[in-house]
């Protein structure tokens, strides 16, 4: 039976579930093969989003409800070879490539640690109502025009403490200094 895009069996070992997953991501990358050739192609950085914007997500939808079926025998190598194949269309690489290798090569983490990292999330945040400290998507970045505006000193005005900074670059280097005046005595 399928249940919200889960497919559940009378022994709930979920083996169906990871079978039409794999399936469906060997369907995915088998048609992204086909634009991942070695001369033209979707480059390194590009596939590495395509996995992780497309691929992940696929590979841990209801990663929950069914962890404990992944960390039986048969089902994390299911797994395993999903990633390896797509690792090698990544980096470019032999068929020979071990699994563990690809992973190293291409820069991403295995899919036992993804699925693991996915359920403490998910039950830091939603179970025991912790507040999970991520990055900001790019959409809830505040536009440059709403930057708070750093008033300018006023010649005027007699303060305490001054501090000018200089930054100067030469080449490819780039130097900092900074002095801090304290009713006009040089203190740093």
């Amino acid at each position: 039976m399928k249940y919200l895009g889960i497919y559940l069996e009378s022994k709930f070992n979920f083996n169906a579930h990871m079978g039409h997953t794999v399936a469906k991501l060997i369907t995915l990358i088998n048609m992204l093969a086909r634009t991942a050739k070695l001369k033209w192609s979707l480059g390194h950085k590009a596939l590495k989003a395509i996995y992780e914007g497309a691929i992940v997500p696929i590979l841990t939808y209801g990663a929950p409800i069914w962890v404990e079926s992944i960390r039986k025998h048969k089902n994390p190598v299911k797994y395993k070879r999903i990633q390896r194949l797509l690792n090698i269309e990544i980096v470019k690489a032999y068929r020979t490539l071990s699994y563990d290798a690809s992973c190293v090569v291409a820069g991403v983490r295995p899919t036992q640690i993804i699925i693991e990292h996915t359920v403490q999330t998910y039950l830091a945040t939603k179970i025991n109502k912790l507040e999970y400290d991520a990055p900001l998507e790019i959409s809830y970045w505040r536009h440059p025009a709403e930057q708070p505006i750093i008033p300018e000193v006023e010649n005027v005005t007699i303060y305490t403490a001054e501090e000018y900074t200089d930054r100067s670059k030469i080449g490819d280097n780039v130097g900092m200094a900074g002095i801090i005046f304290v009713i006009d005595k040089l203190v740093h």
